[in-house]
């Protein structure tokens, strides 16, 4: 199941901004680390931006509202620490998310975008529902200049997360991929030391796949998907893999569930998440663009012949 319920919840109270807002603004992650940042004062000291928290009375929110994001510095552990007994594990765990980071890359030094409400189907960058007919019963959709995946069950978004994709010198191509094949534990071809749990092969010929890894808020990888570990797992129970055909190992008889990346990430610009507290909309992925996408990859439109089925051969593809 989801980390957080993925119905419309009515929006909880908005914790963050009568938490304590940095008057620092939101960088660059990884700017500050070359000089500590100055230390803020005690976070039950620092002004809350009560005129943004009177905004977002806790149960008033329309479902459209563009949600004001606000920006907390990590001065130490201590802060972190803080934040986490503040939030609780669930409220701590969507602020991560949304920085697209694990804990283990929350830093000190880090600006962190925080929301005003702790509601995961609010916050997430997809839509709720994707309106065209003849989607296939599941869909799964990474964005890569967002860094977030969405996987939908009939057109309803079931679950979300981050992910690391290809970095500049391996970006993951956008395109349309399948779920192929599956293992629990791999390890990867470019370096034996590297353990990828939950891994879902994507691409045998160049071995992108889903997997468990790291998430240090940018795209890190050698072009496979990176996820969080509760999201891999979810992932990997949740897609179809491909059926072969009896006797012919390289022939597809049916295919895995579809996988689509989007759109590519800029790595010229600050990402998507950090200009949230400027533009709230940063990290949305329209519809529009999500139709061009499935159009363009042979996904829709609806009645139309599916692309040629030239199967992956079964084989070693890992990243």
């Amino acid at each position: 199941m989801s980390p957080w319920p993925l119905h419309r919840a009515p929006a909880r109270a908005a914790l963050l901004l009568l938490l304590a807002l940095s008057p620092a603004g939101c960088g660059r992650r990884g700017a500050e680390r070359t000089a500590p940042a100055p230390a803020p004062a005690p976070m039950d000291t620092v002004a809350a931006d009560t005129t943004a928290a009177d905004t977002i009375a806790a149960d008033t929110i329309a479902a459209d509202t563009a949600l004001p994001y606000g920006t907390f510095v990590l001065a130490n552990e201590d802060s972190l620490r803080a934040l986490r007994r503040r939030l609780g594990a669930e409220g701590f765990d969507l602020v991560l998310r949304v920085n697209r980071i694990d804990l283990a890359h929350a830093r000190q030094g880090d600006t962190l975008v925080v929301p005003p409400v702790l509601d995961g189907a609010r916050l997430a960058p997809f839509p709720d529902t994707l309106g065209f007919a003849g989607l296939p019963p599941r869909l799964l959709l990474v964005s890569a200049r967002v860094q977030a995946f969405a996987a939908y069950e009939a057109g309803r978004l079931a679950r979300w997360g981050p992910t690391s994709t290809g970095r500049r010198e391996s970006p993951t191509p956008a395109g349309l991929y399948h779920a192929n094949w599956r293992q629990r534990t791999r390890r990867s071809t470019v370096d034996n030391g590297w353990i990828l749990d939950w891994y879902v092969n994507l691409s045998n010929f160049t071995g992108i796949s889903l997997h468990r890894y790291e998430l240090p808020g940018r795209p890190a990888s050698h072009s496979c998907v990176r996820l969080l570990e509760p999201d891999a797992e979810w992932l990997y129970r949740w897609v179809e893999t491909w059926t072969l055909v009896p006797g012919d190992a390289r022939r597809i008889a049916r295919r895995g569930t579809p996988v689509v990346v989007l759109d590519a990430y800029d790595f010229d610009r600050p990402a998507p998440w950090e200009r949230l507290a400027a533009d709230p909309r940063a990290t949305d992925v329209a519809p529009d663009s999500i139709a061009a996408a499935l159009r363009r990859t042979g996904v829709l439109p609806p009645g139309t012949a599916a692309p040629p089925v030239t199967a992956d051969a079964p084989g070693d593809g890992t990243r």
